[in-house]
């Protein structure tokens, strides 16, 4: 597979510098140059993959330094250089402390100090990328590690997770979104909201029972809840806001009361709007046509192309192979990735162990052990299996 360019975005109103840009690195990678600020901006934002950003100081529309420093905000593993006649130490100072520039560059700039300056600017963006991709995956498993814990105390609430990020994924796959880390992200911590609120409240709501006022006011808290406990975590401040949008309807209904209206709401906070309905009012075998009428009733709470494509590519069409795919298993048999068609119940007062939905992993599975241990789990259990080769339903 060919690499893929690195591309760097120049933006300087001389068009001497950007015919310069080209000529020296043209060949070896994308430079796209803008003469103004805000141009640039709404490139950068449909282009978070942008290695290398230039400016100079008196940059059209916005300045330099606040140009870079929005930049920085859209494009946080970009590197920033200021290129600019502006010598005097306020500039400097301005650039370094306002818009965070790695490099400060004078013109006229000879070819060897830019070419110098752009392979330290293109390893800084590379070492930056290695560092935030090994915290995401620190963080992911964290994050996982956290979900399997909590799915221990609230079942319920976490079993959608493993349906709603595979969804979520191809809903992604079919926007085109090149980054999914903050969508799968949201989605696995997307039922910490309903973990905090009495089941009966989430019970009233689920089924458009009334509420009363007070009931309705622990509601509208339990989005703040959610962004308040994730938004101080490094790198999920994003996620935090995502969740706490992800109540409100594109029409502007649900909660929070106050926001976004429209398009205006984040992508992945209408997926997960929408994904988390859908699984709702979906069977246990996944969406169907019923499933997304139910959803038409109150269109408007969904972005309306959100709601086709999703029609389009999550109706489930897997062959009856797949769909009969299913094992009676004991406790001493489950696999991680298997998942649960029915509750499992303590064997003495049928006491909820996990709900119905989960997919299984180690975690889960010890739990189901220690739970057989102490009380006795009925066995045994209906599980999906997605595998090639052939489950044989154990002997009793």
């Amino acid at each position: 597979m060919d690499k893929i360019a690195d591309l760097v975005v120049v933006a300087d109103p001389d068009l001497d510098v950007q015919a310069g840009f080209q000529r020296l690195f043209g060949a070896q990678m994308k430079v796209v140059c803008f003469s103004e600020s805000d141009p640039a901006l709404v490139f950068l934002k449909k282009n978070h993959g942008t290695s290398v950003v230039f400016t100079c100081f008196n940059l059209p529309g916005r300045g330099g330094t606040a140009f870079l420093r929005t930049a920085e905000t859209i494009v946080p593993l970009a590197t920033r250089v200021m290129l600019t006649r502006e010598t005097s130490a306020e500039a400097i100072k301005k650039t370094i402390n306002e818009g965070h520039a790695f490099l400060y560059l004078e013109k006229p700039c000879q070819q060897t100090d830019l070419k110098s300056a752009m392979e330290a600017a293109l390893y800084h963006h590379r070492q930056l990328a290695k560092e935030r991709a090994l915290l995401e995956r620190t963080l992911a498993g964290s994050v996982k590690l956290l979900i399997d814990m909590m799915a221990l105390f609230h079942p319920d609430a976490f079993r959608r997770t493993g349906t709603v990020r595979k969804q979520a994924l191809k809903l992604a796959k079919q926007l085109d979104m090149k980054k999914t880390w903050e969508l799968e992200m949201a989605v696995m911590l997307s039922p910490i909201g309903e973990a905090l609120l009495p089941k009966q409240i989430l019970a009233r709501y689920r089924a458009a029972r009334s509420l009363t006022e007070q009931e309705r006011d622990i509601l509208d808290r339990a989005p703040v809840q959610t962004r308040d406990l994730l938004k101080n975590i490094p790198q999920l401040e994003k996620v935090s806001e995502y969740l706490y949008l992800s109540g409100r309807g594109f029409n502007g209904s649900g909660f929070p009361k106050d926001g976004p209206v429209g398009e205006d709401i984040p992508m992945v906070a209408r997926i997960i709007k929408l994904l988390t309905d859908l699984w709702y009012a979906s069977p246990d075998s996944g969406p169907d046509a019923a499933a997304f009428e139910a959803l038409a009733i109150n269109r408007r709470k969904y972005d309306p192309k959100l709601l086709a494509l999703a029609m389009t590519v999550l109706v489930d069409d897997l062959p009856e192979s797949r769909k009969k795919h299913v094992a009676q298993c004991h406790i001493r048999s489950l696999r991680p990735g298997d998942i649960l068609l029915d509750d499992a119940l303590t064997e003495s007062n049928h006491e909820l162990v996990l709900s119905r939905g989960h997919t299984l992993t180690p975690t889960t599975i010890r739990r189901l052990e220690h739970f057989h241990q102490a009380s006795g789990v009925r066995q045994p259990l209906l599980v999906e299996r997605h595998e090639v080769e052939k489950v044989v339903k154990e002997p009793v």
